[in-house]
């Protein structure tokens, strides 16, 4: 019997796994896909995303995948103006203690697995969905798809914002729409118009859109990023492939560097823009949950899977100091849920920034020049200041 069950084999599900192991447990990693991958495309971590990597052992094996931009640049959709921009060299890094940088999220899941896989305490099996647990005297058991039951004195829930870890411990099944529905491309970094500026995240506002856009794999591949005020109907299936209709009918009007970017993909990866509201009860008694299962959150402060890795190594930590696993997560729970809860809130709302018209617009327009460049670094420290 495994002293730990993590139920889900994605970013979060390993960091925790080694985390786990590291700290001195037996850990069995079940994930309910044939193999361990990722959807999605690109990921910004900044250097507190870094640092839990380190702890983790696993930026070594990243560090030769990662793509650092010269800066972040907000901009006008319709205009090409630009109205900030944070820079990401030298005095970022001399303020921060660290580097900004972008990856594709299936080289962040490689290099956890990695890890995992050199870690003779990590058990990994896939073709495993976990579909709810039992809670039983002196040990806990998950029930798998299959009818069969795997046993532990713990279980971590890292099956995501759809976890039925989550589901049967709170009873919140649906999560929370935002309004937005997002558009995902990965394309060659050599199909890219010369126009287009290759060298940094490039964030461009909209009335009731938004892009952003940043290299991956090294600078050789361009992840996009399109959100929409859009509606998601019943029946659409989550992360379905599309054309871009909606995309270009938000952006009809707009600069010819944006139509270059948003010409290139043939086709894209449609998501419903989701999250759910803070909780303060991620378990009870040896079980607990981490990453998305945890604490989903909009993507707009680029923070949703650095925030598992945070985690994981908070866990890691709690692990190696208690005595006891309900000590450890409710002592890792205390100290992860307001920070999490902080990044659920402001993702939230600037999604209601970024699309804003008018007034509101106007405003967000004149407080990015005020806060642009150098100075605008306080304003992150809250978030890129995390040690472990």
């Amino acid at each position: 019997m495994a002293s730990l069950i993590v139920a889900g084999g994605g970013i979060a599900g390993l960091a925790a796994a080694i985390g786990a192991a590291r700290a001195g447990h037996e850990v069995l990693v079940l994930e309910q896909a044939p193999a361990f991958t990722e959807l999605g495309a690109g990921i910004q971590i900044g250097p507190n995303g870094r640092r839990a990597l380190e702890e983790l052992g696993a930026w070594e094996w990243l560090r030769h995948h990662v793509f650092y931009p010269e800066a972040i640049r907000i901009r006008r959709a319709r205009t090409g103006a630009e109205l900030g921009r944070v820079p990401l060299g030298d005095a970022f890094r001399r303020r921060f203690r660290g580097t900004y940088q972008v990856v594709h999220r299936a080289d962040l899941l490689a290099s956890l697995l990695a890890v995992a896989e050199s870690e003779p305490a990590i058990t990994l099996k896939t073709d495993s969905r976990v579909v709810g647990y039992e809670d039983g005297p002196g040990a806990m058991a998950v029930r798998l798809a299959d009818g069969s039951v795997r046993r532990a004195q713990g279980i971590i829930g890292a099956d995501g914002i759809h976890s039925r870890i989550r589901a049967q411990l709170l009873g919140d099944v649906r999560p929370r729409f935002s309004g937005h529905v997002l558009y995902r491309a990965l394309v060659p970094m050599d199909e890219v118009p010369d126009v287009v500026d290759r060298r940094s995240v490039n964030l461009w506002l909209n009335p009731y859109g938004h892009v952003v856009h940043y290299p991956v794999k090294g600078g050789t591949a361009l992840n996009i990023v399109v959100a929409v005020n859009e509606q998601w109907r019943a029946g659409d299936t989550w992360g379905e492939r599309t054309d871009a209709a909606s995309v270009f009918r938000i952006f009809s009007r707009t600069c010819e560097e944006l139509k270059a970017v948003l010409g290139v993909p043939a086709q894209w990866m449609r998501w419903a823009g989701a999250d759910r509201p803070p909780v303060n009860t991620w378990g009870h008694g040896a079980l607990t949950l981490i990453g998305d299962a945890a604490h989903p959150t909009l993507p707009y402060l680029a923070s949703g899977a650095v925030m598992a890795l945070e985690d994981a190594v908070v866990l890691m930590r709690h692990l190696a100091q208690h005595e006891t696993l309900p000590e450890a997560f409710r002592a890792y729970e205390k100290e992860r849920q307001p920070r999490t809860s902080r990044i659920v809130n402001s993702s939230w709302k600037l999604s209601r920034v970024y699309h804003a018209t008018g007034l509101v617009a106007a405003g967000r327009d004149a407080f990015i020049r005020l806060t642009s460049g150098r100075r605008g670094f306080e304003r992150m420290a809250w978030l890129y200041d995390w040690r472990p």
